[in-house]
């Protein structure tokens, strides 16, 4: 049941988070302010003051009508509709009740809840915002200098009930303002977060093949620079003949060859280390915790089931070969001179009849 309560108020809620709207929170205020509005118009029609009380019952059907109507458009005119209507029967209530009570201090919730409108611009906010502090200040002055016979006596035990009521009123304002407040400034850190991410994943992934790219290896290969306890290796492995590739099947083909070669490394290179597209039909391979002659094994294994996977495009089953370079990374060189060995290599591979690993 519980849940069936949620998800009715939550009900469209996130579309209109995307556009900045949070119905949430003003179903959640127009709640508050019917139950409010409707205790205090019992009170005062026991008390007898039934012009006062009727006011009230309008209020609290404008509540219901605003709540209505956060289901069925946009929230934009129906937050400012309660804002006024807080701001005006707080107002009201004030100049026929008395401030004893503290019905002046919704028009401070209503002053919160116009800072927190983003449609407004910052003069019109200032220019609310000082109206709402002046109408507050002659409220009190008014109060101060002169005497009114108020329907409620502020000594009775019915003013008292009416101070607490409230008091309980604006704590559930203050709450459901700063939940929302929070809930949004949260949800905002997050999705920031998440096109942060996004954007480092574009910037870090080659397009074509999806490996990470020449940028983010780089990345990799600083942090082995700086950690000089782990034994790496490195390899260098190129596409043989991958000119005539795309010289006889066209560049389309040309692509669909580099995509499955570079799934396949991407599976080969699972928990062995790193991979990516250095350039081109190049691609660095970083063997962690594996020394040069168990990274051969490996390696030359892959090198052989590589030479054997077909791509198949437009009907055309094309198969082809990689040479790579490999080096041992010392502890006392740079990655960089290392990739320069294992580069060398590779082009020994390339000269002395390719489809092979040197190291």
């Amino acid at each position: 049941m519980s849940s069936g309560i949620l998800d009715f108020f939550n009900k469209g809620s996130d579309e209109a988070a995307g556009r900045g709207d949070d119905v949430l929170r003003v179903r959640l205020e127009c709640l508050v302010q019917f139950i409010y509005y409707l205790f205090l118009a019992l009170i005062l029609f026991k008390q007898g003051v039934n012009t006062h009380a009727m006011v009230l019952c309008v209020v609290t059907l404008i509540q219901i009508l605003l709540f209505i109507n956060t289901y069925r458009s946009k929230s934009r005119s129906t937050r400012m509709v309660f804002i006024s209507c807080m701001g005006l029967t707080a107002i009201y209530l004030s100049g026929v009740l008395g401030m004893a009570s503290g019905f002046q201090y919704f028009l401070y919730v209503a002053l919160i809840l116009l800072l927190l409108e983003t449609h407004i611009t910052f003069d019109i906010k200032i220019f609310l915002c000082t109206g709402i502090v002046l109408v507050s200040i002659i409220l009190n002055a008014v109060a101060l200098l002169n005497t009114f016979n108020y329907p409620l006596d502020p000594d009775s035990a019915v003013e008292a009930r009416v101070r607490v009521l409230n008091e309980l009123c604006l704590a559930f304002n203050i709450v459901i303002i700063g939940m929302s407040y929070t809930r949004h400034q949260v949800e905002a850190e997050r999705q920031l977060y998440l096109a942060n991410q996004k954007l480092k994943l574009a910037a870090d992934t080659d397009p074509l093949t999806r490996l990470p790219n020449r940028r983010a290896i780089l990345d990799v290969l600083e942090e082995i620079d700086r950690d000089k306890d782990s034994t790496i290796s490195i390899a260098i492995g190129d596409i043989d003949h991958f000119k005539r590739v795309n010289d006889t099947y066209g560049h389309d083909a040309g692509d669909e060859v580099l995509k499955n070669i570079s799934e396949l490394i991407m599976k080969f290179m699972d928990k062995k280390g790193y991979c990516a597209r250095w350039g081109g039909e190049e691609f660095l391979l970083v063997f962690t915790d594996t020394n040069g002659d168990d990274a051969y094994m490996v390696l030359d294994n892959f090198r052989r089931r590589l030479s054997e996977a077909v791509t198949e495009y437009d009907g055309t089953k094309i198969m082809v070969t990689m040479t790579f370079g490999l080096e041992e990374h010392g502890f006392f060189q740079t990655t960089d001179k290392t990739i320069k060995t294992a580069d060398t290599k590779l082009y020994t591979g390339k000269d002395t009849g390719r489809n092979k690993v040197v190291y």
